[in-house]
């Protein structure tokens, strides 16, 4: 691979970590709007396809070891991914107390209609990734 061809393959995947790394502050500091949420995890594909483009050029014309840029990529990708997923859906724990508050609630649905639990419960979801 040409020294020029090298450059631009490394800074492609330096674009996609500034983009991931991105979406991590936004977990850790934005506002989290449920609809924001959802539109930018439909976006972390595009960021993991073009770490991966420019990555395997590297990795298979490359004599360097890759290896660790690729190992951290993944672990900082499915660490976002996986928060964001924990945002959308947040996981209740019947076995922990009960409180008043509507995001403790969100499986008191499960007697309703299939129609109106998820109406109610994206309803509930909503309001407790709004109050994060």
């Amino acid at each position: 691979m040409e020294a020029t061809q090298r450059t631009q393959r490394i800074r492609q995947r330096a674009v996609a970590k500034v983009s991931l790394t991105r979406m991590q502050t936004f977990i850790k500091t934005g506002d989290r709007k449920l609809h924001e949420i959802q539109v930018r995890i439909d976006k972390l594909p595009n960021i993991f396809n073009k770490f991966e483009s420019a990555q395997s050029e590297l990795e298979l014309s490359d004599d360097t070891d890759h290896s660790i840029d690729r190992q951290q990529f993944e672990d900082q990708y499915f660490a976002v991914k996986a928060k964001f997923n924990e945002l959308l859906h947040p996981v209740v724990n019947p076995h922990t107390s009960r409180q008043s508050s509507p995001c403790s609630s969100l499986s008191e649905h499960s007697n309703q209609s299939p129609r109106s639990q998820s109406s109610g419960t994206h309803k509930i979801a909503n309001n407790c990734i709004a109050n994060l």
